[in-house]
């Protein structure tokens, strides 16, 4: 049996058994409409933790950050403790808050917890909050379509489109059938998988091109800006990227697939374990990540795309077997995005779009119409991903911040104070909401403005002050309360 063969074989039975794994999870399914969108409020801190981590993370790490650090070097250093600061902050700050709001108000989607926050009867926080899930979360599948299809290409020398593809059918396969519950437990594999290989691919490129120290003296030799945490870069561009880099972390409150978690976390114990649990995981994998990145950058020298790093030297450094392992955890943690935002997106349309229209004609909606609503909508939303993807084979690290930037600067504002401080009213968030999704659009298609700073974090600071200066005008005119309902 040919090398090439067996790294097939390992790779599909690594994707039959996170397949199996998600399938299994449905014969636990509680017949409540929870259950399909929060795996009916039960996750463990394990789960919690690995689960947010791994739906957040995924391709964005294990090819996008990796081909950074394969361009910038050491400077690529400077996103870590951004992302730090934004798992401290939505763990130690926003989990438990957001978890006991949901549960009184019985909101499972984010667009659910705005309004019950703010004014149930509020038409332009729903639709609001709808077009920027989707819109967004669009963008953001389609990148993780793009990652598997990159992957699939650079191991597999299968075409660009037919990885697409590939990767699509992994994803529906469990995650139709098990919802939130599938994905959830398919995280926990999937996130170990993802620290194995950043930890593991590391030592072997570090053993294979002869050391630490002769991996310095190759760059040294060619780029040695790689070795500098300014990247060759000096005076405002230096201090925008710093900025721009350390910002990305201001992104983590808005995600809608990483606050389903917290949703879903059973009680205040699972969030107090979860939390620590995944600022380790996260310490592990971006530091990983980016050594990787820079290591590489000494082994190949150049590459036509360096976002396809890892999936190369797993094909050409370890044993088939083992390759294929580690190339299934790269789709499988590709996977653990973009099923989660599909799951976010579909629950979005189906509970805050057709169920409140179904009420309004007093159709009562059970458990099955509820989860064969789901399931259309999953589906029809990971084909437009895909059509998306088809179109263009993009950079993925800037493809996922473009999404990531919508979402932090959409929601993040108006979650933290909506949840920290009682005079944010309707009004407030609504402007927060426009204010933080039209300067990430504008900002981001202004070439002089694109190239100076990342557009989340300028659109994230205008959207708190426009949260904070319209609430404090308009709070004589509104009921600043949150609004709740007894605890289930």
């Amino acid at each position: 049996m040919d090398n090439q063969t067996i790294l097939i074989l390992s790779f599909i039975a690594y994707s039959a058994f996170i397949i199996g794994v998600g399938l299994y999870s449905a014969r636990l399914r509680k017949k409540t409409t929870d259950d399909f969108v929060l795996a009916n409020r039960e996750l463990g801190p394990w789960a919690a933790a690995l689960s947010a981590s791994a739906s957040s993370e995924s391709g964005w790490v294990m090819l996008g950050l990796v081909g950074e650090a394969f361009a910038m070097g050491m400077a690529a250093f400077w996103i870590v403790p951004g992302i730090a600061a934004g798992y401290l902050f939505n763990w130690f700050v926003l989990a438990e808050r957001l978890r006991k709001h949901s549960h009184a108000t019985g909101s499972v989607t984010l667009t659910q917890f705005l309004i019950h926050r703010f004014d149930v009867r509020s038409g332009a926080i729903r639709w609001i909050s709808i077009i920027i899930v989707t819109a967004s979360l669009g963008f953001y599948i389609a990148a993780q379509m793009t990652a598997a299809g990159k992957s699939f290409n650079a191991v597999f020398d299968l075409p660009y489109w037919l990885g697409v593809l590939a990767g699509a059918f992994i994803i529906l396969a469990y995650t139709i059938t098990g919802g939130f519950r599938a994905i959830s437990w398919t995280d926990i594999i999937q996130a170990l998988f993802m620290m194995i290989a950043l930890i593991g691919m590391p030592l072997v490129m570090l053993n294979v091109a002869g050391g630490y120290g002769a991996i310095v003296d190759k760059i040294a030799a060619t780029s040695p800006e790689l070795l500098t945490f300014s990247g060759g870069k000096a005076g405002l561009a230096l201090l925008g990227f710093v900025v721009g880099s350390l910002g990305i972390g201001l992104g983590y409150p808005g995600q809608p697939h990483v606050l389903a978690r917290f949703m879903a976390s059973k009680d205040t114990a699972v969030v107090n374990k979860a939390r620590f649990i995944a600022m380790g995981w996260m310490v592990v994998t971006y530091i990983g990540a980016v050594f990787f990145g820079l290591f590489s950058r000494a082994y190949y020298g150049t590459l036509t795309d360096p976002e396809q790093a890892l999936p190369l030297a797993c094909g050409e450094l370890l044993p088939p077997v083992l390759a294929g392992f580690v190339v299934a955890a790269i789709v499988a943690a590709i996977c653990s995005t973009a099923d989660s935002q599909l799951i976010v997106v579909s629950s979005t349309w189906s509970r805050d779009v057709f169920a409140r229209g179904s009420e309004k004609t007093g159709e009562t909606d059970g458990f099955a119409k509820y989860l064969r609503r789901d399931r259309t909508i999953l589906i029809a939303l990971a084909v437009l991903s895909v059509l998306l993807a088809l179109t263009e084979s993009r950079v993925v690290f800037w493809f996922v911040l473009y999404a990531w930037a919508g979402l932090g600067a959409g929601f993040g504002p108006v979650v933290i104070l909506g949840l920290l401080w009682k005079r944010t009213n309707k009004a407030g968030a609504v402007a927060g909401m426009l204010t933080g999704a039209l300067t990430v659009v504008i900002w981001r298609n202004v070439p002089a403005l694109k190239s100076a700073l990342y557009e989340l974090v300028p659109a994230f600071v205008l959207a708190t002050l426009a949260v904070v200066t319209v609430s404090l005008l308009t709070s004589s005119n509104e009921n600043a309360e949150p609004m709740h309902q007894p605890e289930r």
